[in-house]
């Protein structure tokens, strides 16, 4: 740590661009670089000489640094921070600060960290909020400040690939309907099994369609490997602080508005696991506030309250998602199981019946398929289609 405490990060120069591989890249016989970049580009990160503390070295307190106006930036990387080790947070910006083949500035947002974060770098701005703010309402203070008309959202514990930014930026422009773009994640340390199961999940969703089918299930981007449109973030009300995840929320406001969400098929994103993550501690990203936002917003969506409903799974995640349903004033009308000792059994008054009786179910009922292990998601969903129920429009699956 320098002698004055001022965070300096340099950024390195900038390269030429790639070209988008038509799949995740697959070295053989032996890991090679792509147009420059290591297969290991998380740990290629260069880092100039970072200090850290909340004074200038004239002893007054640090100003905001600004990095242009709304022409000059094609995308603005909104970058919240709190109290994160100064050696993550320096490869995090200084990743960021690499990419290629774009105009971008950097908007840190620093959530009360105990020692305000300063950056002196023409294209970063330190916009400090204090602790009256909650964390979607310190990222929407961020998202107030943005004028591009790309939004990347950046973890400062993360790292940046230097192509993913142009590549995002390159299909959100060539497809309008498109309100974010992902990429696909890798998680650090290599080691850690944290994630895994879920990142996996996520790297297989890709199209459009197939983002549309599983984010009933649980989120199906990876929210600081996601470029949105600015627009898109406006029209749905930015972020906003509530019971769930704010960054799961923000993807369902987009959904219902019809905004549509993709994910390329590269991994540009390395996403940090450790055991102070909010995904780990926070009440928030609980089983149950995860279904209570679920239902909220498929009550809305679907009309629920004027429905039939019916849960397909007694179970854990069938009784899970029912009590969240009951919570939003909608009464699930029956349940039905495979299990023959759960048949003529009550879940929350509503009776278990056997698979055979969704064939003759209330006309208009909506069903949910409720399961908690991904390998018996295909299960439910052919069974569920073969009992004539149309995915998106007479039920979903859930988890």
């Amino acid at each position: 740590m320098g002698r004055h405490g001022v965070f300096v990060a340099h950024a390195p120069r900038s390269l030429k661009g790639l070209r988008l591989p038509s799949t995740s890249p697959a070295p053989t016989p032996g890991p090679r670089a792509v147009d420059g970049v290591p297969p290991d580009w998380e740990n290629d990160v260069v880092v100039g000489p970072v200090v850290v503390s909340s004074r200038a070295p004239d002893g007054a307190p640090c100003p905001d640094v600004g990095a242009g106006g709304p022409g000059d930036v094609d995308v603005d990387v909104l970058l919240p921070v709190r109290d994160v080790s100064p050696r993550w947070f320096a490869r995090a910006l200084t990743s960021t600060l690499r990419s290629r083949g774009v105009r971008l500035r950097v908007i840190v947002v620093d959530h009360a960290s105990r020692s305000p974060v300063v950056v002196v770098e023409p294209r970063v701005r330190v916009l400090r909020v204090d602790d009256s703010l909650r964390f979607a309402e310190a990222l929407d203070a961020g998202l107030a400040v943005c004028t591009a008309p790309f939004v990347a959202r950046m973890d400062a514990d993360d790292v940046m690939h230097p192509d993913r930014l142009r590549l995002q930026l390159q299909v959100l422009r060539d497809d309008d309907r498109l309100g974010a773009i992902a990429s696909r994640v890798k998680v650090l340390p290599r080691t850690t099994m944290a994630m895994r199961g879920y990142v996996a999940w996520q790297n297989a969703t890709l199209s459009a369609d197939e983002h549309a089918r599983e984010l009933w299930v649980e989120q199906p981007l990876c929210n600081p490997a996601t470029t949105f449109r600015r627009s898109a973030l406006v029209e749905v009300g930015g972020y906003v602080e509530g019971p769930g995840p704010e960054d799961y929320d923000l993807f369902l406001r987009l959904f219902r508005r019809g905004w549509r969400m993709a994910k390329l098929p590269v991994v540009h994103h390395a996403w940090r696991q450790h055991a102070a993550q909010t995904t780990r501690t926070a009440p928030a990203h609980t089983r149950d506030a995860l279904a209570a936002l679920k239902a909220r917003h498929l009550v809305a969506h679907f009309a629920l309250h004027d429905r039939v409903v019916v849960v397909a799974g007694a179970g854990k995640e069938g009784r899970r998602i029912g009590r969240a349903l009951r919570a939003q004033g909608v009464v699930v009308a029956a349940f039905v199981d495979v299990d023959p000792r759960k048949i003529g059994r009550l879940v929350h008054g509503a009776p278990v019946q056997p698979t055979a009786w969704l064939l003759s179910r209330p006309a208009g009922a909506f069903v949910l398929g409720a399961v908690g292990t991904s390998g018996a998601r295909g299960v439910v969903r052919a069974f569920l289609a073969a009992a004539g129920v149309v995915e998106g429009e007479d039920g979903v699956v859930v988890a």
